[in-house]
C-alpha cells in the first residue's frame, strides 16, 4: 500500500539548492547532510 502526502515549500530557494546538493557530483556536502539529518528519518526496517 502506498500513501500519497502533500508536502508545502516554505523557501523555494532552499529546497533548490538542498535538492541540487543531494543530487550532485559532490559527496562531502552530500554524506554531511544525510549525517547530520539522520535522526529526523523515520524508517521502517
Amino acid at each position: 500500500t502506498r500513501t500519497l502526502k502533500q508536502v508545502t515549500i516554505e523557501s523555494a530557494a532552499e529546497a533548490d539548492r538542498i535538492f541540487s546538493m543531494l543530487m550532485g557530483d559532490e559527496v562531502a556536502p552530500r554524506r554531511e547532510f544525510i549525517e547530520s539529518h539522520a535522526k529526523y528519518a523515520r524508517i521502517d526496517v
